[in-house]
């Protein structure tokens, strides 16, 4: 049932995104660039788009916050250390830890300026763009990462992955997209058919598994720290395996893509409650 609903899901953000396929592009010259980019690619890299000192700092501090928390927990403020799999070492992302609402804990985290990555969004969505919690992620050693994938189907989430350590290469694990598959395409429709009888025999795989796509297109995002991967995650993407040894240590700022559209269909409309809810509650701490 869940990949029938995401076939619906994609099919309805496909047509949304027909309805505004020419928004206008305003803003400075290097906005404009990079949002034909990331129309075109679905993902883009801004170099350089926080120091390498606070870079830094917030590594340091989440490494922290890390050794403070040794396993998963909610704080009364609301913050959760998510250890993935912290009681099987070989399940999916076992050595990674995802900190949901970081900024609660790191004020200046609140402090990076969001201004540019909106207007892009903007730009290229021709919708409304709700910017939503931060997470921070720190993984060490992470071998058994999920497969190629996407996410939620409707509404669209854009996520910001700001490197906070040098990733030089594959064997720290980068962040990977397939370049234009956040695109119309056959794909992910091919993948979630797929999906969908596998499911019939077996409830344990995911729904939103995508085992085929244009492999020539799959790039790894490598970049130093201080520079920020923007993309869709309607595009197939994944964490690749780290090397033994190897660390990773990112934050995460997460839009929504809101068209009125939206609010016809039952998820998203689930979804934007729960996000203006839990905006309300970062405003209340």
């Amino acid at each position: 049932m869940n990949v029938f609903k995401n076939i619906i899901s994609l099919l309805w953000q496909d047509f949304i995104n027909f309805i505004h396929l020419f928004p206008k592009n305003s803003g400075e010259e290097d906005v404009v660039a990079y949002t034909k980019t990331l129309k075109r690619d679905g993902i883009i890299k801004i170099k350089n788009y926080i120091p390498a000192s606070f870079a830094d700092s917030l590594r340091k501090q989440l490494k922290q916050l890390a050794e403070k928390h040794p396993k998963s927990v909610r704080l009364d403020n609301g913050v959760k250390f998510n250890y993935r799999n912290q009681d099987n070492p070989n399940g999916a992302d076992a050595g990674m830890l995802d900190i949901y609402f970081a900024e609660r804990l790191i004020p200046e985290i609140s402090n990076i300026k969001q201004d540019k990555i909106i207007k892009i969004l903007k730009n290229t969505t021709g919708q409304k763009v709700i910017p939503l919690r931060s997470n921070a992620y720190i993984n060490r050693g992470v071998k058994n990462t999920r497969v190629f994938h996407i996410d939620n189907a409707q509404p669209v989430i854009y996520k910001a992955f700001i490197y906070l350590t040098d990733v030089s290469d594959t064997s720290f694990g980068p962040y990977s997209f397939v370049k234009a598959s956040h695109r119309l395409s056959l794909y992910p429709y091919i993948n979630l058919f797929r999906n969908l009888f596998r499911n019939l025999f077996s409830k344990r795989r995911r729904s939103t598994d995508m085992p085929f796509y244009k492999k020539r297109n799959a790039i790894p995002a490598i970049g130093k720290k201080g520079d920020l991967i923007l993309s869709n995650q309607n595009g197939i993407h994944r964490g690749l395996p780290q090397e033994e040894g190897k660390e990773r240590v990112a934050l995460i700022l997460s839009f929504m893509i809101k068209s009125r559209l939206s609010y016809i269909h039952g998820s998203a409309r689930q979804s934007i409650a729960k996000s203006k809810a839990e905006a309300r509650s970062a405003n209340a701490v």
